[in-house]
């Protein structure tokens, strides 16, 4: 997975081929096979990954801004989400491995579903306390707005500056206030 990100981001993208692949990480096209079916569920994989380890960093920061309060702590989150796209190695690795999953891995926006779902698990316990009416509705929707904000940071190759991630986390968080419009 390590060679195959590394090519993706040397390439600006381009999807390498598994004989490259293969050489880059000193393996045989056999045990390539052996794990992966293919070159499209070594891009899932990659894209799996990918997201463990921005839920991994997300829980993290709103770990840290555990004693802040809930808006410390969402703020952390959704702020946490939007690094993928303001640090420029992620954003490379992430821009790759994204135009390799694009309509190539067929099982790519599951992981998409899933990382969502995972951001808003995270993000549900402060949406509560900060009075969602519905905390996981409220929470599932910053998490996909904050995730489409990062993809089209990314593939529009711009860099969010502090006043775009502050306008795009104060949006969420007056959204996350809302009142449920069901009652």
């Amino acid at each position: 997975m390590d060679a195959g990100l590394a090519l993706m981001a040397e390439g600006g993208g381009r999807r390498p081929r598994v004989a490259d692949i293969v050489a880059a990480a000193g393996l045989s096209n056999d045990a390539f096979y052996r794990c992966f079916g293919g070159k499209d569920a070594l891009v899932e994989a990659i894209v799996a990954r990918g997201a463990r380890a921005v839920v991994g960093y997300v829980r993290h920061r709103i770990a840290r801004a555990a004693g802040e309060g809930p808006e410390a702590q969402l703020r952390a989150g959704l702020a946490a989400v939007v690094r993928q796209a303001s640090d420029a190695e992620l954003a490379l690795q992430t821009r790759a491995v994204l135009a390799n999953a694009t309509g190539a891995a067929p099982h790519a926006g599951h992981v998409n579903v899933a990382l969502v779902d995972a951001l808003a698990a995270l993000f549900a316990q402060p949406a509560a306390e900060l009075g969602a009416g519905d905390p996981l509705r409220a929470a599932r929707t910053a998490a996909g707005a904050v995730v489409a904000a990062l993809q089209y940071w990314l593939f529009t190759e711009e860099v969010p500056g502090a006043a775009e991630v502050e306008h795009l986390v104060g949006f969420l968080l007056a959204g996350v206030r809302a009142p449920d419009p069901r009652r």
